[in-house]
């Protein structure tokens, strides 16, 4: 098992030929409320071109749990991200993120856009401002548990027939892990996130995918993201909740891999 030095864990998995192995890395960076192991039909597509780095954020799965007065930042998620690139040996690397994952990387891009070869948002923005239900998040970890929050998002996520029941159930059980204090400090710094200024100078090829369906994202927002950056696109998919990543893996994971070959 790999950790970097402030504890976060991280899973390199790397399928080329021996013959091909100039193709440059894939960081994929998961929201709130799950872990590494959301992309885990993603990594058999794409590590037979790419290798692929995925870690648990801060606060979930196998990494470091903040103590519940922890100060959260979006600056330290960049930081969280660029030491684990550098923990696994990498330099400029494609980086995938969803939901909250998916406004990380976009910070870390105008952060350090030397070492962004291309951003790829799911379900994902760039803003706090006109995102839905946040708000609701206390109150329903009011109980000191987050049963009900997780059975929320489950609707929010997925319809009742978007991916296989064992898939939907698994899901589940890891997002009633989450705890309370970790998902309503990262609601708070999305809540006050604006990367507006940082996209204007963005200069990164930006792929962004929205789901129609999205109870959190509104589509608008991607529309808003392809104005401010100059190499942008959006795709919208139709008839799909906030769990894209999930409940689309396999599509979504053959859609970047086309991506990638071509822009390599």
């Amino acid at each position: 098992m790999s950790k970097t030095a402030h504890g976060l864990h991280y899973v390199t998995d790397d399928l080329r030929v021996p013959w091909r192995q100039d193709a440059s890395p894939v960081l994929f960076h998961h929201g709130i409320g799950t872990t590494l192991n959301i992309w885990s039909e993603w990594v058999p597509i794409i590590a037979v071109e790419h290798p692929v780095l995925r870690f648990d954020m801060r606060g979930f799965g196998l990494s470091a749990i903040p103590s519940v007065d922890h100060l959260w930042s979006l600056d330290e998620m960049v930081n969280d991200l660029w030491e684990v690139v550098d923990s696994a040996g990498h330099d400029a690397v494609h980086l995938v993120g969803e939901s909250f994952g998916a406004t990380v990387i976009m910070a870390a891009a105008i952060a350090c856009p030397e070492r962004v070869l291309s951003l790829r948002v799911l379900n994902g923005t760039f803003k706090g401002k006109g995102l839905g239900e946040l708000s609701r998040w206390t109150a329903q970890f009011a109980s000191g548990n987050s049963i009900a929050w997780s059975k929320r998002m489950m609707e929010n996520r997925f319809a009742p027939d978007a991916a296989p029941p064992e898939a939907l159930a698994w899901f589940e059980r890891e997002q009633e892990k989450t705890m309370p204090h970790v998902a309503v400090g990262l609601g708070m710094v999305l809540a006050a996130t604006d990367l507006t200024v940082g996209l204007k100078r963005l200069n990164t090829p930006l792929s962004v995918v929205l789901p129609d369906g999205s109870p959190f994202v509104p589509v608008e927002h991607g529309r808003e993201m392809i104005r401010l950056v100059t190499r942008a696109t959006l795709r919208i998919v139709a008839g799909v909740r906030h769990g894209l990543p999930f409940s689309h893996a396999k599509q979504e994971a053959q859609d970047l891999l086309a991506s990638l070959s071509a822009q390599e």
